[in-house]
Order: C-alpha cells, then sequence, then structure tokens
C-alpha cells in the first residue's frame, strides 16, 4: 500500500477520480452560494416589507 501511495499515476481511475472530486467540490461551492443567496433574498424581502403578514 505505500508503495501506490508514493506513485499514485500507477492507479488507472486515480484522474477521474481526482476530476470528479474537484466537479463535487465546485458543486458543493455552487450550493452553498445559492442557499446563501436565497437566505439573503428572503431577509431583504422581509426587512423591506415589515407591515404585511408573513
Amino acid at each position: 500500500m505505500a508503495g501506490l501511495t508514493a506513485a499514485p499515476e500507477v492507479l488507472p481511475g486515480l484522474p477521474f477520480a481526482k476530476d470528479l472530486q474537484e466537479a463535487a467540490g465546485a458543486g458543493f461551492l455552487l450550493y452553498c452560494f445559492l442557499a446563501v443567496s436565497l437566505i439573503g433574498v428572503k431577509f431583504w424581502f422581509a426587512f423591506r416589507n415589515p407591515g404585511e403578514n408573513r
């Protein structure tokens, strides 16, 4: 096992796994940005119209 960690290029699926991990990281960041944006818009509308029923 120590030999595989020293030379990761011998594993055939490793480049695909790295690309998949990068795509998952980018997707997670996009999800977080979207969630924070929607919560921000919700609070903006809530504070913009304080007299209406919520």
